[in-house]
């Protein structure tokens, strides 16, 4: 009896909704000024797998925005975007499950000198994703819910200020596994700024933490592994002004790092200063110094991992510095010929030992016109020596790119090649290239066809089984509103590390514990068709699939993605006739289960509403 009533509430509130006249905008009062408009669905809908329990009902559903102001938009702003049961087989929320939630943000004084912003977001049951280079992201679906609010103060000739606090976290689970993850963090920062007889001056103080869960559906240990981490920075620079077009500019920076990495803990501070001169005496001419110390190297090494992985480097209780001073002098000879040369000077302590480096280099960019189209290049030659050796290394960097028109046709490409340049560790050089190229040719004025293509290839000159390395290829075509049509391929094989949101490759191996380490190989397609053939009525499709392999500490695993969605739909006045499948397969050879089968279909009509 309850299913009945549930069944007849859905289709009377459905049908009495979508012939509920459309109405304009509304005035609360005097100051209070709102607008509401959105789309609200009804139809048929059914989910399915070998995983779960499916389920068949009449669904009642939709997407809404709210918007308005309070006495003025510059006094008091707000938007808010509710959705209730939106997936790729009703909708355009991208997600495999019927996702659920709300968007806000809201801005106060915006007109004044203390303006102010807030926003709030939560999802439920909402499509995300975990990565491995080269391959489609594997599918997950979860809850998150995100918070800030920021507030400035901008009063004309006081000390600006301006403040900010964000805070969120996601929880959720993997098809295919019967692993979870989660991640949380907060933030704090302010920053301050002042105009003072010539000097620029600012300062800035942060604060934060995160904490995530790392689901092990790559093989990396046998069991989910936890990583956390706090930190907090201040610090202040000046610049002025100096005569011959000059400029002058310090700084000094201050960070407390507290880390713990699937079992590796980190915790220091490190201390930079920076000073820069420059100056430029005519059009052509212009010269530079700089310099720079830290008097922590281990923790600028993890630093530059720990944006993209949380990464260890060599323990936190072995001293470490390091001091680069730089010259350089750039001058054009033509308005499309610019000449540049540099000294460089490092001096490095880590891991007990004394290092340095003295590295010059020349260089030349060009560009112009040529044989119809435009050809810019550049290529710098680099010496470099280390201290206490009688060897030094020679390095190249070179690059071109080509853009031409010919007739219908239009083409490009560019290239890039670098050899022996050097990296944070005076005692380590990297290689790397990389191509890309593009064409496209109009046929008629409505078909069109497109392809491009691009490789790259990165690793350490000296150390063998450090590269990265990936392939990518697309083609498309059109035919105005007839037919569109892509299609595209990729792969990658390398190195990286694993974190909340998958796997990402890295930049300095040799600073990194082996057993971290996670070996990686993947390859995707993906084909996707969309039609217009009548006015207002649209079809599409798309397929993708993806198999990937990873490996570490002797756990390996096999994995693969399979997705296809459909879509079609049909307006007619402020009405629209909804039709959507969306179906994913999804497995991992180390999580011991099956792979998961989620499939999701819907039939209905929805209306465009302005209800105020």
């Amino acid at each position: 009896m309850r299913r009945r009533f549930q069944i007849g509430w859905v289709t009377v509130a459905g049908l009495v909704l979508f012939v509920l006249p459309a109405a304009g905008q509304v005035q609360v009062g005097d100051n209070l000024s709102m607008n509401l408009t959105g789309n609200v669905s009804a139809g048929y809908s059914a989910t399915y797998g070998n995983l779960m329990d499916s389920s068949h009902n009449l669904s009642f559903g939709g997407n809404g925005t709210l918007s308005g102001s309070y006495y003025d938009p510059n006094f008091l702003s707000f938007n808010f975007t509710p959705y209730y049961d939106q997936s790729r087989a009703n909708s355009n929320y991208q997600s495999i499950s019927a996702a659920t939630g709300f968007d806000f943000s809201s801005g106060i004084f915006s007109g004044s000198h203390f303006p102010g912003s807030i926003t709030f977001a939560k999802a439920y049951n909402s499509q995300g994703s975990f990565a491995v280079p080269g391959a489609a992201d594997f599918t997950t679906h979860g809850d998150s819910t995100t918070f800030g609010v920021n507030w400035s103060e901008l009063v004309p000739d006081l000390p600006s200020l301006s403040f900010g606090y964000q805070q969120g976290s996601n929880e959720y689970s993997v098809y295919g596994t019967n692993d979870t993850g989660s991640s949380h963090h907060h933030a704090f920062n302010v920053r301050s700024g002042y105009l003072l007889e010539g000097f620029n001056l600012s300062a800035y103080y942060s604060k934060g933490a995160s904490q995530s869960l790392i689901p092990q559906v790559v093989g990396n240990t046998a069991q989910p592994e936890s990583t956390d981490s706090d930190s907090s920075a201040y610090g202040f620079a000046v610049s002025h002004s100096l005569p011959l077009r000059g400029q002058f500019s310090a700084g000094f920076n201050r960070s407390d790092i507290n880390s713990h990495y699937l079992g590796y803990n980190y915790n220091g501070t490190i201390d930079t200063v920076d000073a820069s001169v420059s100056a430029q005496p005519t059009n052509k001419l212009h010269l530079a110094v700089s310099a720079n110390y830290t008097d922590n190297l281990n923790g600028v090494l993890y630093q530059s991992i720990v944006p993209t992985a949380g990464a260890v480097v060599p323990s936190n209780q072995e001293s470490s510095s390091a001091t680069d001073l730089l010259g350089s002098a750039s001058y054009n000879i033509l308005p499309n010929l610019q000449t540049q040369v540099y000294a460089d000077r490092r001096t490095q302590q880590f891991l007990g030992q004394d290092y340095g480096a003295t590295g010059y280099g020349a260089g030349v960019s060009y560009g112009r016109d040529l044989l119809g189209g435009s050809i810019s290049t550049s290529v710098f030659l680099i010496d470099n020596t280390l201290d206490h050796s009688d060897q030094n290394s020679l390095g190249l960097n070179t690059s071109v790119s080509y853009n031409r028109r010919l007739g219908n046709w239009s083409f490009g490409g560019s290239f890039n090649y670098a050899q022996n340049v050097q990296t944070l560790l005076v005692t380590y050089t990297t290689s790397y290239y990389n191509y890309s190229m593009n064409v496209r040719r109009r046929f008629t004025r409505q078909l069109v066809w497109t392809a491009s293509a691009g490789f790259s290839q990165t690793g350490l000159t000296t150390q063998r089984d450090t590269g990265n390395k990936s392939q990518s290829f697309s083609t498309g075509l059109g035919y105005g509103r007839w037919i569109s049509a892509n299609g595209s391929y990729s792969r990658a094989d390398g190195h990286g590390l694993v974190y909340g949101g998958g796997i990402t490759p890295i930049p300095l191996p040799p600073v990194v514990p082996d057993n971290l380490l996670i070996l990686y190989g993947g390859r995707s397609y993906s084909f996707s068709a969309s039609s217009t053939p009548i006015r207002r009525f649209t079809v599409s499709a798309g397929f993708s699939k993806a198999n990937s392999n990873t490996f570490n500490a002797g756990l390996g695993s096999w994995n693969s993605v399979e997705q296809f969605n459909t879509l079609i739909q049909y307006q007619f006045r402020k009405m629209y006739f909804t039709s959507g499948y969306a179906r994913l397969v999804q497995g991992f050879s180390a999580s011991g289960t099956p792979p998961a089968k989620v499939s999701s279909f819907f039939v209905g009509v929805s209306r465009w509403f302005n209800f105020f």
